[in-house]
């Protein structure tokens, strides 16, 4: 069954989960629900699937089964950063592939706003994760996406809407979003078959806690 692959990448997962009564980003995330969808009716773009929103750590591609064990090894061997929290606060537009995105900004989570820190646990798990990539296919022989980009050039964001075909007229975002963060996940991308044709969907395979820290709001 080696020869079967799957594609996988690293991510921020935002849906809450539902088993959590206290999860504090229950109402974040409902708010970047209401706005992915009153967004992507501005622009005539497609929506994301709302179990598919997320920020991408690091993007691995197709990899066969014993590529993937190697990969969540070389993870599992990971000293994780500190838990951290991720600022949402501006639209923007890529117009090559024709998404449009929310910004994201990492602080640490014991400040309160307006009194944000900067924080570079999310930049040191992206160094890392794309260390373990690039560590697993130099092994595996796999060709290397991570090396496309660096963790310098990364840019944290969340994909709203897709097939925007024109530049859009992009409003300031009604109040700003914030999500805090435990663990980071590996993701498998699925072709799924819709009453529209085919699309994708994300599941996460499995999850990795980042070290404690200390959050505000008692949730954590």
């Amino acid at each position: 069954m080696s020869d079967i692959t799957e594609r996988l990448f690293f991510a921020l997962g935002l849906p809450p989960k539902t088993n959590e009564k206290n999860d504090g980003n229950l109402k974040p995330f409902q708010q970047l629900y209401r706005l992915k969808n009153t967004v992507a009716a501005e622009v005539q773009g497609k929506p994301v699937i709302n179990n598919n929103l997320h920020i991408t750590l690091a993007f691995i591609g197709a990899v066969n089964q014993q590529q993937k064990q190697q990969l969540i090894a070389n993870v599992n061997r990971l000293i994780a950063p500190q838990a951290f929290s991720i600022s949402c606060s501006g639209l923007h537009y890529w117009s090559r592939s024709k998404v449009v995105w929310l910004d994201c900004h990492a602080y640490h989570p014991v400040y309160q706003q307006p009194h944000q820190q900067p924080s570079a646990a999310l930049q040191t798990l992206v160094s890392l994760l794309q260390q373990a990539v690039d560590h697993s296919t130099h092994c595996a022989g796999i060709p290397s996406a991570s090396n496309q980009a660096s963790a310098s050039g990364y840019i944290p964001h969340i994909t709203l809407c897709k097939k925007v075909t024109s530049r859009p007229h992009l409003s300031s975002l009604p109040q700003q979003l914030d999500f805090h963060f435990q663990h980071f996940g590996l993701y498998i991308s699925e072709t799924i078959k819709t009453a529209h044709g085919s699309d994708v969907q994300y599941r996460c395979l499995q999850q990795w806690a980042l070290a404690a820290a200390h959050f505000n709001n008692g949730s954590y």
